[in-house]
């Protein structure tokens, strides 16, 4: 949770116009959906994706905000939550190309704990999130845009199955549990998206 709470504090500390910038900077926001492409140890898999940024645009070429939405990886839901940077290369043409970098922290705040009929215990962490996107955006005639883009998205998580020794274990003390294995889990995907800008 302080990875959270960290990237919350600078995030808004940074795009806020009153502390960083002296002046009201233009706000700008991005919404996209697509597909997770991948391979695992279950095989190939795609998934759906949905995010949404919010920021302020530092000038013509440049936007800095938050990023939020979510990743679905099969049965498991991760929402993501990262500082991003929107960089826009020919911000005059209808055509324009973009880019993107997003950092952050992916969490599993929607999984709950599954307790089995032994008496396991199963829960997941989240862990890092890292993402680099390339696209194109058509500017339609309200200077709005709509967007394709094409990423590769890093998601790490933290799968833990444990038996308790106590009736109240906490997860963060491992002499309450008779056995307690923690994995960690890494996504790599290639995204697909399309979206809409303004």
């Amino acid at each position: 949770m302080k990875v959270i709470y960290t990237i919350f504090a600078a995030t808004l500390y940074l795009a806020c116009p009153f502390n960083s910038w002296g002046q009201a900077l233009p706000f700008t926001h991005h919404s996209e959906m697509g597909m997770l492409s991948g391979r695992d140890e279950f095989g190939t898999r795609t998934n759906f994706t949905f995010q949404t940024f919010n920021g302020f645009l530092l000038s013509e070429r440049h936007a800095f905000g938050f990023l939020t939405g979510l990743d679905q990886y099969g049965g498991l839901s991760v929402v993501p939550v990262a500082m991003s940077w929107r960089t826009v290369a020919n911000p005059q043409d209808t055509w324009q190309v973009y880019g993107a970098l997003d950092l952050g922290y992916g969490s599993t705040i929607l999984e709950p704990t599954v307790v089995t009929e032994w008496n396991e215990h199963r829960w997941q962490d989240g862990g890092f999130m890292g993402q680099g996107s390339i696209g194109l955006r058509l500017k339609t005639k309200r200077t709005n845009f709509w967007t394709i883009s094409l990423s590769y998205k890093r998601q790490i998580y933290h799968l833990t199955t444990a038996n308790p020794m106590v009736p109240m274990p906490d997860p963060s003390r491992p002499e309450d549990w008779s056995y307690f294995a923690k994995d960690k889990i890494t996504f790599n995907n290639v995204v697909c998206r399309l979206g809409y800008w303004f």
